[in-house]
């Protein structure tokens, strides 16, 4: 049986113990009513000053002081239950289970047809782990007191304590076959069935605990969980509005509501929530965090700027709020300020990782390669057994082109993981850097067995097929394989044009060319390989138009250059050649 993740078989037994704590008295009440046990105290005069001291200091907190006037109270009173069974309960907050099972049994001796000493004498087993002797004690209690729900619940979480799913079920069986009306049973049925992921008995039964109590915020919780366990969002969401408008002054329904239209993508919806909780509650620091969360997935990086500002006035400490100020503005192209903050992390605690890393990356984009392999190695000395800060540290040694000190550090992390398909992926490009053909080849080709779905591998050894001139066949095979998973990647469409190229398939190549530029139209590289497909379509001056644009796009390209030269001058050798002719 599956102990699930998000409502584990502690939280069950507390709910069971939360269902007899909240059990109503039913003093006087018909026998059709669940009823809470009652015992009062036989007020005989000599023994009741005593009592009321012992009540006194209990009320304090101070049960050991109690003790004794209690004892003395029982001196003078040694037949009333009641006594004895209070001064079980006391023993017990005093750390004497022993006393208090004695005085517990003697309770049941003088008042052995009474409810009270029974249940106090099971709760005593019960921390004693003598679960057969507990169960009898409230088999008992049931016995005497059918309508008593308390001893229903009770005994079903000494089983769930035991993971004795199966009997505690049929405890709870026969509480709602008593009682069809009791919302408790119902919801601790569906949680039962939870356990045992019978997820249409969890759905019928916490339904029916919503219907019979519309202010049960856990059978809500619960029912909203089946929906989501179940990939029912769509139901998930509906349970969460329904329990918000029967539940009003419980946000922590809107708040489920918030957290799942984030996870479903559904950020506006998600930001009215959430806001509408941040209003209520201002000073809430965790509201404007998944407001900013919210705002940041948006895109909108000043608002998520506001909202993780809103949450370090309020926690000025929040380091993981920092954090996320951080990645903001790097992501806003803020990235002076997601320094100041990085570093301001990095002071209060050295050992950051995530902030170093992040660090990493912004010298990095400023070109500040040695400051970014620095902070880097920093982070991977850290954490030396993690996999991807080599990934992250090799990636650095790549842009800074130490291409050798790059293939070493992620041949390192793949010591620790030869799994990581990543580290495989960067391995390969750095070899095709280094002009380590087959072995780049085989890096990618290593990737593509991990993650047979890895699109970018399949271009990638495609495109060095094509580029080389070599195994064209299956050089369309892979990158035809790469565009089904990506269909509408234009740099994928750029390698298939320039397989057809090689091949000699020259229309071919132009018509996926023109769609690569469609999709991709910035990128030099692929304007350059258009232009060549027009030349060999005998389209000299199209290909005059894309070179020259690629040009302004990068102008240091000096093979465009000289292919922009040559036909530009074929071109005016061949318009003096016809002008000669007419002449």
């Amino acid at each position: 049986m599956k102990v699930l993740a998000a409502l584990p078989v502690v939280v069950l037994a507390g709910a069971l113990a939360a269902g007899c704590a909240t059990s109503t008295a039913t003093h006087g009440a018909s026998e059709d009513a669940p009823q809470r046990l009652v015992v009062a105290p036989d007020a005989k005069t000599h023994a009741y000053y005593f009592y009321s001291v012992a009540q006194l200091m209990a009320q304090g907190g101070h049960f050991k002081e109690a003790v004794e006037p209690l004892r003395e109270a029982i001196k003078r009173d040694p037949d009333s239950a009641f006594l004895w069974t209070q001064l079980a309960q006391w023993l017990a907050r005093t750390d004497a289970p022993d006393e208090a099972t004695q005085a517990a049994r003697r309770a049941v001796e003088l008042a052995p047809d009474q409810p009270g000493p029974h249940l106090a004498l099971a709760e005593l087993l019960r921390a004693q782990k003598k679960w057969p002797e507990a169960e009898a004690a409230l088999e008992r209690v049931i016995a005497l007191n059918p309508a008593a729900e308390e001893a229903y619940l009770t005994l079903a979480r000494y089983q769930v304590e035991q993971k004795q799913f199966d009997r505690a079920r049929a405890v709870l069986l026969r509480l709602a076959e008593r009682y069809p009306r009791s919302a408790q049973a119902q919801f601790l049925l569906g949680r039962l069935a939870i356990e045992a992921e019978a997820w249409s008995e969890a759905t019928t039964r916490l339904t029916r605990a919503v219907e019979l109590d519309p202010d049960h915020d856990g059978a809500w919780t619960a029912l909203g969980y089946v929906y989501e366990s179940q990939r029912n969002p769509e139901a998930a969401v509906d349970v969460y509005r329904r329990a918000a408008r029967a539940n009003p002054e419980n946000p922590a329904f809107v708040e489920r509501l918030g957290d799942l239209l984030i996870r479903l993508g559904r950020f506006e919806e998600a930001r009215k929530e959430i806001q509408g909780l941040a209003d209520a509650s201002p000073r809430d620091p965790r509201l404007w965090m998944k407001l900013g969360a919210v705002y940041y997935e948006q895109k909108q990086w000043d608002r998520a700027v506001d909202s993780f500002r809103r949450v370090l006035t309020l926690e000025p400490g929040n380091l993981r709020a920092r954090y996320f100020l951080a990645t903001t503005y790097m992501d806003g192209g803020r990235d002076a300020d997601a320094r100041v903050e990085l570093e301001r992390i990095l002071r209060v605690d050295p050992r950051s990782v995530d902030a170093r890393v992040q660090l990493g990356f912004l010298h990095g984009r400023a070109k500040r390669y040695d400051e970014a392999i620095a902070v880097l190695r920093e982070a991977v000395n850290l954490e030396p057994k993690k996999p991807e800060l080599f990934l992250y540290l090799g990636s650095a040694y790549f842009r800074a082109k130490q291409y050798d000190r790059a293939a070493e550090t992620l041949q390192e992390g793949l010591t620790l993981d030869d799994r990581q398909k990543e580290l495989h992926f960067q391995l390969g490009v750095v070899r095709e850097k280094q002009g380590k053909f087959d072995e780049a080849v085989g890096a990618f080709r290593r990737v593509i067995t991990l993650d047979p779905k890895h699109a970018e591998a399949y271009n990638y050894v495609g495109y060095m097929y094509a580029e080389k001139g070599q195994n064209l066949e299956e050089a369309v095979t892979l990158i035809a394989k790469a565009l089904e998973l990506e269909p509408e990647n234009g740099y994928f469409i750029d390698s298939l044009g320039w397989a057809y190229y090689q091949q000699g398939k020259y229309p071919e190549a132009l018509r996926e060319l023109k769609r690569a530029v469609e999709r991709a139209k910035e990128d030099p590289v692929i304007l350059e390989h258009l232009g060549d497909a027009y030349v060999k379509n005998g389209l000299d001056s199209e290909a005059i138009a894309v070179w020259e644009k690629a040009l302004t796009i990068d102008p240091t390209a000096d093979g465009v250059k000289k292919k922009l030269e040559e036909t530009q001058q074929r071109r005016g050798r061949a318009k003096s050649d016809r002008s000669k002719a007419s002449q």
